[in-house]
């Protein structure tokens, strides 16, 4: 991978989180806070953001950043490739991030109502 600056490797895997996940959609905001590489050269990285609801997109049916980004097993993995490929990696890696998004809901969000469904 070379030295790359954390704050390129958090680009890059915002990056291939809103690509994969088809954001932005109105009201939602999603945001890298760390990454961190493992392994030499990385296999697996793990990944803390924040997904912001804003009211311009709500009523959203719940909180939960799951429903809002569909990152299940295959867009995981998608997100994974994508990340391999801009690093230039040959193997296959390995992106964590399923108990590391906060949710933060600003002002004047409703929730609790049916109105989407994951992208």
């Amino acid at each position: 991978m070379g030295k790359r600056s954390r704050c390129e490797l958090t680009r890059l895997v915002e990056q291939a989180i809103t690509e994969i996940c088809g954001l932005p959609l109105p009201g939602l905001w999603f945001c890298v806070d760390a990454v961190e590489a493992l392994g030499r050269p990385p296999h697996r990285f793990a990944v803390w953001a924040t997904l912001h609801l804003h009211p311009e997109g709500s009523p959203f049916c719940c909180g939960e950043p799951g429903c809002h980004l569909g990152l299940m097993t295959e867009r995981l993995h998608a997100v994974g490739d994508h990340l391999r490929r801009a690093l230039r990696l040959r193997h296959e890696v390995e992106v964590d991030l399923t108990d590391h998004i906060a949710v933060r809901c600003h002002p004047g969000v409703i929730l609790g109502v049916q109105s989407r469904t994951t992208p």
